[in-house]
């Protein structure tokens, strides 16, 4: 009876973490490769799963969404997926970050809004479980706020 319960507990939690976004899709932050990560965040900015761009986007020492309060990843994953609405996009090859060569990637993806273009430069990282992250994009290649 007592095995019954813990089990029941157990299911319950994962339920629960399940449903805040305790847990990453596909069970595992981050992506396998760089330019996955960058595609992943693209898509779910586009989709406006603001929990599940929360578990890709990141540093080296894993998700924002493993560090931070799931409100405030989403409300950051908002804005960020605001400014990254578009209408289809092209990631272009990765180079190694000088520096940094083995555990950071640059892509240059060119955003299409509309009949407007951007290219727009991001910065993957690997973090634990040999996992990558996106850690930053130039939001003022989009904003044109320089």
């Amino acid at each position: 009876m007592r095995a019954v319960r813990i089990l029941a507990t157990i299911m319950t939690l994962l339920a629960v973490g399940c449903a805040s976004g305790a847990r990453p899709p596909g069970g595992l932050a981050g992506a396998p490769a760089p330019l996955a990560a960058v595609e992943q965040v693209l898509q779910y900015a586009a989709e406006k799963d603001y929990r599940a761009m929360g578990w890709v986007f990141g540093t080296m020492e894993g998700a924002i969404a493993q560090r931070d309060p799931m409100p405030e990843v989403e409300q950051r994953m908002y804005v960020l997926a605001n400014v990254l609405t578009h209408d289809g996009f092209v990631i272009g090859g990765g180079t190694p970050v000088p520096g940094r060569t083995g555990s950071a990637m640059a892509f240059d993806v060119t955003l299409r809004r509309g009949n407007r273009t951007f290219q727009v430069p991001f910065t993957t990282v690997r973090g634990p479980r040999d996992r990558w992250y996106v850690e930053q994009f130039d939001v003022e290649a989009i904003t044109g706020a320089r």
